[in-house]
């Protein structure tokens, strides 16, 4: 069987010399200070670019480009499945691709391939243009959310990863809120240099992703055995720590096969998170893309709709830090996912009953619940996501199970923004998309039960653990 992964030559667990419990304490607390300031500054500035060249076209289609590219219908929903298709497809062999390239240059390459496509949906003069760039966005992005991931999840214990990544989870949030805010600003150069001020969105954005990929370029982040940032003590005591966490990971150096990846993404440990993550995703997809319509819908003209997405996001930043470091205080992940499922399930209600009462003719009713059930929505999925890509990727114990594993969850789970595109309709505008209300309502209970399905599961499994002597410490599922 043909490998995915190029084979080591070589494979060995440092370990540390002869050191005090308190130099220990202190080598460490100063590694990690490092890391942190080497690995998760460009990490999430390219979350947030990724995030903004996504949303952006959301925030601009009620700025002019409906009518000045002629859209009409449902072309706009196309705009977004041309970029959906790709992401889906290419998450899991880009993720793959990490490992035999350098992770920093490859990151940087497809950054500056969706920037330049970015560029490109702001020069476009045609409808068929506009696809072939968001094509090519969802191309280039496909990878990089799992490998940001899987990159980290190689230099932190797994009860120090959890904060760091809903940290880095917050880029969406920075980047949504900063979308809205950036299109408020740019529109107003409307007719500078010839060009709308919609395209000047798409082009200032895409230029600054351009330039953060080349800086990527010269500041690379490898995995930990390849990091040169670190002195050799550093890799030491980094190297040391991690076999001690997970004594499998650095010791997991055989090449991946086809059958392998297979199996790990239909394993049990990965198939109910991935019902979970797509729950979360048609969440996160639909106010992602329709937020400001609904907004505008409910009488605040195009402007003031940009701002008011704004606290939407901030709302949902603040809840997805405060829960991802109180579940690694706590070293509890299945409560906080559970809690956000059912914040996300509420809001959906929210939504649902809340366009039972729209006027039909004028689209208004309702609109303080709408705007609650939006904020809902948004803290729900914020807490729940992160921690649960986390959780799934926790109980894993291979690095080739975890790479395949974030992959699964984080491109399987965009199968939602196929969903998303398909029930809120252009024609269901007036209505306040009563069908993709209902299916929110529905996928949300749906992602209840996984979860539950999925807590249990590792519950009886540390059971079975239990009646093992020795296994139970050293492999139990986190929970």
């Amino acid at each position: 069987m043909a490998s995915l992964f190029p084979k080591k030559t070589s494979s060995e667990v440092l370990e540390l010399s002869s050191t005090s419990s308190e130099e220990k304490s202190s080598l460490e607390r100063a590694l990690l200070r490092k890391l942190d300031l080497r690995i998760l500054p460009l990490l999430f500035l390219a979350y947030i670019t990724t995030f903004i060249d996504r949303a952006n076209i959301g925030n601009v289609k009620i700025e002019g480009m409906l009518a000045d590219l002629e859209m009409k219908g449902d072309d706009y929903n196309m705009a977004l499945i041309v970029y959906a298709v790709p992401f889906i497809l290419l998450e899991l062999p880009s993720s793959l691709a990490l490992r035999r390239y350098r992770p920093g240059n490859y990151i940087a390459f497809i950054m500056f391939g969706w920037g330049v496509a970015t560029v490109g949906a702001g020069v476009t003069k045609s409808y068929s243009g506009l696809l072939v760039c968001r094509f090519l966005v969802g191309c280039f992005e496909a990878g990089l959310i799992p490998s940001c991931t899987f990159l980290m999840s190689q230099y932190y214990k797994k009860f120090e990863f959890q904060g760091r990544y809903s940290f880095f989870f917050t880029g969406s949030h920075i980047g949504g809120a900063f979308s809205g805010f950036l299109t408020f600003a740019l529109v107003k150069m409307n007719n500078i240099g010839g060009y709308a001020g919609w395209r000047w969105v798409f082009i200032i954005e895409g230029l600054f992703t351009i330039v953060l990929a080349l800086t990527s370029f010269f500041l690379p982040v490898p995995l930990p055995e390849n990091a040169t940032f670190l002195t050799s003590t550093e890799k030491t005591i980094l190297l040391a720590r991690l076999s001690e966490d997970n004594p499998i990971a650095l010791q997991d150096d055989r090449p991946l096969t086809i059958i392998e990846a297979l199996q790990t993404m239909t394993h049990w440990k990965v198939v109910p998170p991935l019902l979970a993550c797509f729950t979360c995703n048609i969440a996160a997809s639909a106010l992602t893309a329709f937020q400001s319509t609904v907004l505008q819908n409910l009488g605040f003209t195009s402007s003031s709709a940009q701002i008011h997405t704004i606290p939407v996001y901030l709302s949902g930043l603040f809840f997805c830090l405060l829960s991802g470091l109180l579940s690694d205080l706590t070293k509890a992940r299945f409560p906080f996912v559970l809690l956000g499922a059912l914040v996300t399930l509420l809001g959906w209600a929210l939504e649902l009953a809340a366009v039972k009462h729209i006027n039909i003719s004028t689209g208004l009713g309702w609109p303080q619940e709408r705007y609650a059930g939006m904020f809902l929505i948004m803290i729900g999925f914020s807490i729940e996501l992160p921690i649960l890509i986390g959780w799934a990727g926790s109980n894993l114990r291979g690095r080739k199970e975890k790479v395949v594993a974030y992959a699964t969850l984080i491109g399987g789970s965009q199968v939602g923004n196929l969903v998303s595109a398909n029930v809120f309709l252009a024609r269901q505008e007036r209505c306040g998309f009563r069908t993709g209300m209902a299916t929110g309502v529905g996928v949300g209970m749906l992602g209840v039960l996984a979860l539950s399905a999925f807590g249990a599961g590792l519950w009886l499994e540390n059971k079975d653990l239990e009646r093992r002597e020795g296994d139970y410490g050293r492999f139990r599922n986190v929970l």
